[in-house]
């Protein structure tokens, strides 16, 4: 039941995430960050739309339970990255999304672990 309620919630949680940063139907800023992160963001900018729509579609799959291992697996370095560059911006307050994320992403990685550890032989 634990289980299911995760995945039910990283599934909403990429899937709203994602489609406002299109609608723009909840407030949401970078924060403030260095120079060299903006940098970045400016760099890849063209590229997050795409980012979006596969946060999309990872969500969807998400809620219907389908490939859970490897979208979990998938996942999991884009949670991390998430989180390394939250902490590198060094800004706590906008640092939720990123540790509800990885947080989910975890338990739901250590749930499947015996899928993965034929893949550790």
């Amino acid at each position: 039941m634990i289980i299911k309620g995760c995945r039910i919630l990283l599934g909403a949680f990429l899937i709203g995430y994602a489609l406002n940063q299109f609608f723009h139907f909840l407030p949401t800023s970078y924060g403030q960050m260095p120079d060299s992160a903006r940098d970045f963001i400016d760099a890849v900018v063209v590229y997050l739309p795409f980012l979006y729509v596969f946060e999309v579609i990872i969500g969807v799959l998400i809620l219907f339970d389908k490939w859970s291992a490897l979208i979990y697996l998938v996942l999991f370095p884009l949670s991390v990255s998430f989180l390394i560059f939250v902490f590198a911006n060094q800004d706590v307050s906008e640092m939720w999304p990123a540790l509800v994320v990885s947080i989910l992403n975890i338990v739901l990685v250590i749930h499947k672990k015996d899928r993965y550890l034929p893949l550790l032989d």
